[in-house]
């Protein structure tokens, strides 16, 4: 085997293929690729009515039409975001607690199967599905290409925010499955964090407005957050917000009035105003906002907003991943019928029982005896 085929060996195992054909034979998939690909094709139709209404009047035609394309593809893109937040903790919160509760883990774990090829073989099988949504969803994205408005280089970056948002939920969504002990709670957990997930860096903002440490906070948890990543690949002026603000310029206030005197110093600028000798150390304003999506400082300087969401998000996987393979090869295995056979392997082990003289001298009804003669009785 060559150096692809032992890398691929943790994905291409006998639970992907297990998995992909059980879940492809009941009809749950076919229903929900259907409700995935109307809601779809529904919240298109219905920005399209709305956006014609609006824009109808006024407009040239070539106008109108890159309007209409942008916003279909951007509410498009929106509510696919959603549906990839609602879903992706399904296909993978019932992987592990599901057997657990069909009590054949215990089973898997006897076979020569790893524990980390339980967990990638499950997580692969579930992402390839949700795969299938997303390719799936392409006839439905390429009809704004009739409008104009969007590249081609928007729909592929799209794309891979929403499938890296998907492989974070699902690994996410089994940790969860490997932890809990049933598949209704594990998907309510999962279903948590993705909620958290995207509303926390949002909240941050309002929550401290006008904190120091939220600045910083906020930024780091807006460069794992979806919705900041397609703001990047969406729009002509990406969404702005603490990662790309380069440090605030200090800004003055003096005593008195007319001019200025400003001394340039390693703890800040002093200035006093003119008939006055008491200086004041400058206070921060809010930054100006570049016009470029790129993290302007920290650890993921220069970087796109997509691409420290992408990186961030390996990290994320690799740990949560980690953590699930750690806590299955830890599960002692509990087989029916295990104490039974352990009991019976040490009675062999001590040899068989001596039988008691009673039960030796009590004679069997059912088994014929011996018929003695007069001189053995004797």
């Amino acid at each position: 085997m060559g150096a692809a085929g032992k890398l691929l060996r943790p994905f291409l195992n006998p639970i992907v293929e297990k998995e992909l054909r059980s879940r492809m034979r009941t009809g749950r998939a076919s229903l929900l690729i259907s409700f995935y690909l109307l809601t779809l094709a529904g919240v298109g139709w219905f920005t399209y009515v709305i956006v014609g209404r609006q824009a109808s009047g006024g407009a040239a035609n070539g106008e109108l039409s890159v309007h209409v394309g942008t916003t279909i593809f951007r509410a498009l893109t929106g509510w696919e975001l959603v549906l990839i937040l609602f879903i992706a903790p399904v296909l993978t919160a019932a992987a592990i607690a599901g057997e657990k509760e069909r009590q054949t883990l215990d089973l898997l774990l006897c076979t020569r199967v790893r524990p980390s090829s339980i967990v990638i073989g499950k997580l692969v099988a579930s992402l390839l599905f949700a795969l299938l949504l997303l390719v799936a969803s392409v006839p439905v994205f390429s009809v704004v290409f009739l409008f104009g408005g969007v590249e081609l280089s928007q729909v592929v970056g799209v794309a891979a925010v929403l499938g890296v948002t998907a492989v974070v939920i699902g690994a996410i969504g089994l940790l969860c499955s490997t932890v809990m002990r049933r598949p209704t709670g594990a998907t309510v957990v999962a279903y948590s964090i993705a909620f958290l997930y995207l509303i926390v860096p949002l909240g941050t903002s309002i929550i401290f407005p006008t904190s120091v440490v939220s600045r910083t906070v906020q930024a780091y948890a807006e460069i794992a957050n979806p919705a900041f990543a397609l703001g990047s690949t969406l729009l002509d002026t990406p969404i702005r917000s603490p990662i790309n603000a380069p440090p605030p310029p200090p800004s003055v206030s003096t005593y008195g009035g007319g001019g200025t005197n400003c001394t340039v110093t390693s703890t800040g600028s002093f200035c006093s105003g003119v008939g006055s000798t008491a200086p004041l150390v400058a206070q921060p304003v809010p930054a100006p906002i570049p016009q470029n999506d790129k993290v302007q400082a920290g650890v993921f300087k220069g970087f796109r907003a997509w691409q420290a969401f992408a990186t961030t998000s390996a990290l994320v996987v690799a740990i949560v991943v980690g953590m699930s393979v750690a806590i299955l090869s830890k599960r002692p295995v509990h087989l029916p019928g295990r104490r039974r056979r352990r009991e019976a392997r040490r009675g062999s082990r001590r040899g068989p029982r001596p039988q008691t003289a009673a039960v030796a001298a009590e004679p069997d009804p059912e088994v014929p005896q011996p018929v003695l003669s007069e001189r053995h009785r004797e």
